[in-house]
């Protein structure tokens, strides 16, 4: 071996045992995973949401719909006046009675530790607030 060469692998070798030596007593040189389904609450809205209209609704309004239009018309004309009061009465009636059936609805907004976003919706107050640390689980997000 030349000299040129010896000296070559014994700065090799001091580099390696240097950056070793570097690396274990370091005790933050660990890779930081990252928790893909952690996150904060980033922002909390409720609001209200027109509830279901249900059968109520639509035979309470097919009935008065055909009774308003049983009274345009005669003969083909009235019954086609009935049927289409019917029809339309019906469908306003359920999205009357969903009007008046509001439901409040609290739309959680998440900053995952990844990057991403996600946006939740719940039926009851999930008592969560910005700032809170979350992660998914089971299609939801749970506090923690």
């Amino acid at each position: 071996m030349n000299t040129l060469t010896k000296l070559r692998a014994t700065l090799l070798a001091t580099a390696l045992t240097v950056t070793m030596a570097g690396a274990q007593a370091d005790p933050h040189h660990k890779k930081h995973r990252v928790c893909n389904d952690c996150g904060r609450v980033t922002s909390v809205h409720v609001s209200e949401q027109n509830g279901k209209g249900g059968a109520t609704g639509v035979i309470v309004g097919g009935l008065a719909g055909g009774l308003l239009g049983n009274q345009v018309g005669s003969g083909t004309g009235r019954s086609l006046a009935t049927v289409a009061g019917a029809v339309g009465g019906a469908y306003a009636g359920k999205h009357i009675e969903g009007r008046m059936n509001k439901e409040r609805v609290w739309t959680v907004k998440v900053r995952y530790d990844n990057g991403k976003s996600g946006t939740f919706n719940f039926r009851n107050d999930p008592r969560l607030h910005n700032g809170d640390r979350v992660h998914r689980a089971n299609g939801t997000i749970v506090r923690g």
